[in-house]
Parts: C-alpha cells; structure tokens; sequence
C-alpha cells in the first residue's frame, strides 16, 4: 500500500508539471507567402503537441486550411509572444510580403431563454 501512494504520488507530480501554461501563436505561409497569416497569441498549456495546436487553429481560422505551411510558436508569457508578433509582422513587411494578423474568434453567447 506504501508503494502504492509513493507511485500515485509520483504520477501525480509528473503530470502536474506537464500542465504549465504556456502561451502560442500560428503562423501560415510563412515560407514564400504570397500572403502570412499570424493568429493571435492564446494560452495553452505544455501538454499539448503541435498536431494538437495545430488542428485547435485551423478549426478557429480558415484561412489556415489552405495555406501551405502552417507552424505553431510557443512562448513563456503573452508579452513575449506578442512582442513576437509584431517582430513578425515587420521582417515580412520588409520582404514585401502581405500581412494579415488574424483575430480570435467571437466566444459563442448562449442565446437567453424564452419563455
């Protein structure tokens, strides 16, 4: 039994510290262009893979399912991430490639009750 609660707690620890919040963002086209798409930056945590992110953003924005090479960028805190973008936003502008910073989607409003 002794064992039992070391290895629960063991377990507990590890997957514990695979939940830290981490924040990220996509970016589509962002090889050639003609157009990069940067999503906005979003928390998540670190237990989440890139397909996983990946598949997340591309249900959020359309624009993603038809570009052609999209990649997920984590960062340690949204101002980094956001720092980031913009940082983004200018090396792209200086290659003369269109921009386009995408907004998060509308959270859905549950609609009143009628009665």
């Amino acid at each position: 039994m002794r064992r039992l609660l070391l290895l629960l707690g063991f377990l507990c620890a590890f997957s514990a510290h695979a939940q830290k919040e981490i924040f990220a963002m996509a970016i589509g086209n962002w090889r050639n262009g003609p157009v990069v798409y940067l999503t906005p930056v979003f928390a998540t945590t670190e237990m989440f893979t890139t397909p996983q992110l990946l598949a997340q953003v591309k249900n959020e924005h359309e624009e993603l399912n038809v570009a052609a090479d999209v990649d997920v960028m984590r960062f340690a805190s949204r101002e980094e991430g956001e720092q980031h973008r913009l940082e983004l936003k200018a090396k792209y502008g200086v290659r003369k490639l269109e921009v386009v910073l995408l907004e998060a989607p509308a959270k859905e409003e549950a609609a009143p009750a009628q009665h």
